[in-house]
């Protein structure tokens, strides 16, 4: 009979081969912008990176079963047009992703700083891929989700290539592999908050309590041998 460490430790498994096989397409797409930008004599301009837009539909589509978005935050000053540029793009019901809208207008009320937000800062100071959240995309559709980022490197900067996943989709994924209603278990981000649990009680997005954390008895990490792209772990609460 399978013992909880060994439940977690499969758990675990299915969740890091879930997400590392969206980072692995994210990465290649990254390797086409890095070869973009690099091909360009001085400072790129938007119509150098025409083919993303197809490359991310593609990649929205492939990944549909996790991803609901996908797109690019460019380093500030590197593209010659503007000095901040943002393209991302939402799946649909039905139909080809419909393109989100920020206003990137720093004297605007409403201005959106992606350079000052941690899925644009984590990967673009440290060159790493990394799972950031979970947080509520108020930009987007105002739900829970983690943003799956990976860098592109170019002589004008790092820019940043993400998918989002609610936290709904990934909770489905955790809940089907772990096929336990006891213990309590809980999938962990670094920030202290619940990205999913087998338990009514402790909610997704939430932050865990002190109380509960106490009652932590066993913690496997989700990928440990990529603790930085997937800083996650699975905890059990005993009691």
């Amino acid at each position: 009979m399978e013992t909880v460490e060994e439940n977690l430790e499969r758990t675990a498994h299915a969740i890091s081969s879930s997400i590392n096989g969206v980072f692995a397409d994210l990465e290649k797409i990254a390797g086409t912008v890095t070869a973009a930008a690099n091909a360009v004599p001085g400072v790129p301009r938007r119509g150098d990176f025409q083919f993303l837009k197809q490359g991310l539909f593609d990649f929205i589509k492939l990944h549909s079963d996790l991803i609901i978005g996908a797109g690019i935050a460019y380093a500030p000053g590197s593209l010659a047009e503007a000095p901040h540029w943002l393209e991302w793009w939402r799946a649909q019901p039905q139909g080809e992703p419909r393109f989100v809208t920020h206003d990137l207008n720093p004297d605007s009320l409403n201005y959106y700083d992606y350079t000052g937000r941690e899925w644009f800062k984590l990967p673009a100071s440290n060159g790493q891929p990394v799972a950031v959240g979970p947080y509520v995309d108020f930009g987007g559709i105002n739900v829970a989700i983690i943003t799956l980022c990976v860098p592109a490197r170019t002589a004008q900067g790092i820019h940043v290539l993400g998918g989002d996943l609610p936290l709904a989709k990934l909770e489905g994924i955790f809940l089907r592999a772990l096929q336990l209603r006891e213990p309590v278990v809980v999938l962990l981000g670094p920030n202290g908050r619940v990205i999913a649990s087998n338990n009514a009680r402790i909610a997704a997005g939430t932050l865990l309590l002190d109380g509960d954390l106490a009652r932590a008895t066993t913690s496997v990490d989700v990928s440990p041998g990529s603790t930085t792209r997937l800083p996650w772990k699975l905890i059990v609460l005993e009691g």
